[in-house]
């Protein structure tokens, strides 16, 4: 799912698009992999339960960059001139306005990286009011 969202910042309204070009763009101007948004595992138990996750590593300026790579990625996909430059946005842009827009990418990337569920919880959970009556497979007929 393509993650999209406007965002206000420096006075003016700009697209913001969560794709691969946004994670690829983020590494080309960081020179860092994308990996550092994601937690590590650090430790599992006998089961291969995950029981100790570190948080990721990303730091602000990780997010900006990668902000800045998925508004550059919403007009490049539309063929459009970036309304906005990353030295707006580093010099000039208020404080409230940088949050938000770390909110935002944060968003869009979990919306992007969510796989949607297609069989609700309740299809897996047993009832103990109606249990579900199993049947077994048909037999093949030609095998008498």
């Amino acid at each position: 799912m393509i993650a999209e969202k406007t965002i206000t910042i420096c006075g003016k309204e700009v697209q913001m698009r969560y794709c691969a070009a946004s994670e690829t763009g983020y590494e080309l101007l960081s020179g860092k992999s994308s990996d550092v948004f994601s937690p590590t595992v650090i430790e599992k138990n006998e089961k291969g339960e995950i029981v100790k996750i570190e948080p990721p590593k990303a730091t602000t300026d990780d997010y900006i960059k990668l902000a800045i790579a998925s508004i550059i990625a919403a007009y490049e996909r539309n063929e459009q001139e970036v309304p906005i430059s990353a030295k707006d946005i580093m010099y000039e842009a208020e404080p409230e306005e940088v949050r938000n827009l770390i909110m935002s990418v944060i968003e869009l990337r979990q919306t992007w990286y969510t796989v949607p569920k297609t069989v609700p919880d309740s299809e897996f959970e047993e009832s103990t009011e109606h249990p579900k009556n199993a049947q077994p497979p048909a037999s093949d007929s030609s095998n008498s």
